[in-house]
């Protein structure tokens, strides 16, 4: 049966493409031309391919997508769609540079408040006291009415150590630098809490040797030669971190201004002793019976008993002010130690200073005598502070606790 269906396939093939011959006849010529039956099939199947072809893409073209034909509404809806996700692009790119401008800006910022702060430790850690030289607001601008110590040093925090700092907020600019600059940054804060705490520690320890002799601190800084003043000229473009850096710094500022007046009232104190051999009191300061009267009255000083020209020593460092006979106290010697205070060694057998000479604590005066109204050999030996006239023994006592 299969060779009868290829004999038909075969019988339909050679009739409807038989052998078929091409005659050209040219210039007296003939020629002619075989179309075997193979090369007439492969023709025509070659055309009727392309018939295929050209038939489809047309129904494709006629029927399915093409966007030549898309409606004008959804090219519109394309063409927002497209809008739209370049506008989110720009948007992206323009936070892009914000966040980085940001990024930089807070860098800048840390770097440069880390500078600041740098150089006012290394001048710190360059001066002998801690006196630290800021260029900003005033020490007055923060302390409104407080009185640290009057009239030097005004403050802006209470007078107590502070134990913790303000925790600044990290700035976080996704570099790798900011860890350093934030742990440098700490370790600055760590070296002015220390500085912080040794200069309230100087505070408290002079203030207390002050009261201790029964004296008013904030009247013997009165006398304070550090006088301050000028105009108020603020810094503008200042950061709130470095605003805060910079009022931290002027208060510690004005402790260290305070450190600095108490130090020098402190070595204004007479403290040490008036008399430099082993001694014995023979009266004390206050209500006293007159050795010549036997009244009650008022002594002023304290009264050490010894042998004559046992040396009689300044008790602090300043300027002798008077020497020679001054009326019933016989021969003495007067110093001005500063901050309002003098001393006054009498009865005197002999002086070694000069009026208007300088001397040092220790530095022995004069030999003990007894000139003027004295009973026996003695130091009369009187401390007064702004023209009265103090117990000496209190400040006395307050030289052993220095000692």
């Amino acid at each position: 049966m299969i060779n009868d269906l290829i004999g038909d396939v075969r019988s339909y093939v050679l009739r409807h493409f038989p052998e078929r011959q091409i005659y050209l006849r040219s210039g007296g010529e003939v020629k002619y031309y075989v179309l075997s039956t193979r090369l007439q099939i492969a023709v025509v199947s070659t055309i009727t391919l392309m018939a295929l072809w050209c038939l489809y893409t047309m129904i494709n073209l006629l029927v399915g997508h093409n966007p030549l034909r898309t409606s004008g509404q959804e090219m519109r809806f394309q063409k927002a769609n497209y809008e739209r996700m370049v506008a989110d692009l720009k948007a992206k790119e323009e936070n892009t540079q914000l966040m980085l401008a940001e990024q930089r800006t807070n860098f800048e910022s840390m770097a440069r408040e880390i500078e600041v702060k740098h150089q006012t430790l290394s001048q710190m850690m360059g001066s002998k006291a801690i006196s630290i030289p800021v260029s900003g607001p005033s020490t007055i601008e923060y302390a409104e009415n407080r009185v640290l110590m009057a009239p030097t040093a005004r403050d802006a925090a209470p007078r107590q150590s502070r134990r913790d700092i303000i925790k600044t907020a990290s700035l976080s600019t996704g570099l790798d630098l900011d860890n350093s600059l934030n742990t440098l940054g700490n370790t600055q804060d760590v070296f002015l809490i220390n500085a912080e705490r040794e200069t309230l520690d100087k505070i408290e320890r002079n203030r207390a040797l002050i009261r201790s002799t029964d004296m008013d601190v904030e009247t013997v800084l009165s006398e304070s030669p550090f006088g301050k003043g000028g105009p108020y000229i603020p810094v503008e473009g200042l950061t709130a971190n470095e605003t805060g850096f910079v009022s931290r710094v002027a208060a510690i500022q004005a402790r260290a201004a305070e450190v600095d007046a108490l130090n020098t009232a402190v070595q204004a104190l007479p403290l040490g002793h008036p008399v430099g051999a082993e001694t014995y009191r023979t009266s004390t300061f206050g209500l006293r019976q007159d050795p010549f009267t036997k009244r009650p009255t008022m002594h002023h000083g304290l009264d050490f008993g010894g042998q004559r020209l046992t040396p009689i020593l300044a008790t602090a460092d300043g300027i002798v002010t008077k020497v020679g006979r001054y009326g019933a106290y016989g021969k003495i010697v007067e110093i001005d130690h500063g901050h309002g205070f003098k001393t006054r060694y009498a009865h005197l057998h002999k002086t070694f200073v000069k009026r208007g000479q300088k001397v040092d604590k220790g530095i022995k005066v004069g030999g003990m005598g007894t000139t003027g109204r004295s009973t026996a050999t003695h130091l009369h030996y009187e401390v007064h502070f702004q023209g009265r006239a103090y117990d000496p023994n209190k400040f006395l006592k307050a030289g052993l606790y220095v000692q």
